[in-house]
């Protein structure tokens, strides 16, 4: 019995911690919308509830695709979550996050600010592709400590099928969320070519 709940104890210090509730909208998934609250939940007996249910395209792209009233809309994304009351869609091809809105009449996308999405991941320190200088950036974590890092996409370019190395720094669905806990370079790349270079460094300042 001692060693279940140690293990269960380790399962939940590796799990990601995020502000707010954050629930992950899976395939054949319902959500409902109700426009009078502007919000999105996982059920709910309102009287102008519009219940969505998702799917996922065929092909490579692995698109959602939420159903609604005979109605479907389309996103650019691959992986979406609730985050108190609103639907968040990842463009993981991308690394840009969009909100998913009713504009009264269907569903459309509308890109975060780097403010916005901040507020979502408060404990993740942004990287904005656009920053890196010859593929290559440094980042700092507390000495002895573990931190999160979200790389964001501010360019035109895409980033389909790339992946991080060490695999181990993955630990979301949230193509550019990634966790260094130990000095060293990480690398972003599309198996192997246009490599993205992050060093990692310890900070041995004391945090304010």
């Amino acid at each position: 019995m001692k060693k279940l709940i140690f293990i269960f104890g380790l399962l939940l210090m590796c799990s990601p911690v995020f502000a707010g509730n954050m629930k992950p909208v899976l395939n054949n998934n319902q959500i409902v919308y109700s426009p009078a609250a502007r919000a999105f939940s996982t059920g709910g007996m309102a009287d102008d509830r519009i219940v969505l249910t998702k799917s996922v395209s065929a092909g490579t792209g692995n698109y959602s695709i939420y159903s609604y009233n005979n109605n479907e809309t389309m996103l650019g994304s691959n992986y979406e979550f609730l985050f108190d009351g609103r639907l968040i869609a990842c463009h993981n091809a991308d690394l840009k996050i969009y909100e998913v809105i009713y504009n009264g009449k269907n569903f459309e996308e509308k890109e975060l600010t780097e403010g916005q999405i901040k507020e979502i991941f408060p404990d993740a320190e942004i990287l904005l592709i656009s920053h890196f200088v010859d593929n290559k950036t440094t980042v700092r974590k507390p000495a002895f400590e573990k931190k999160d890092f979200l790389l964001l996409n501010d360019t035109d370019k895409t980033f389909h099928k790339y992946s991080f190395h060490p695999q181990s720094v993955k630990y979301s669905p949230v193509a550019g969320l990634f966790k260094a806990s130990a000095i060293g370079k990480i690398t972003f790349s599309h198996f192997g070519e246009d490599k993205y270079k992050i060093y990692v460094k310890n900070n041995f300042r004391k945090q304010k």
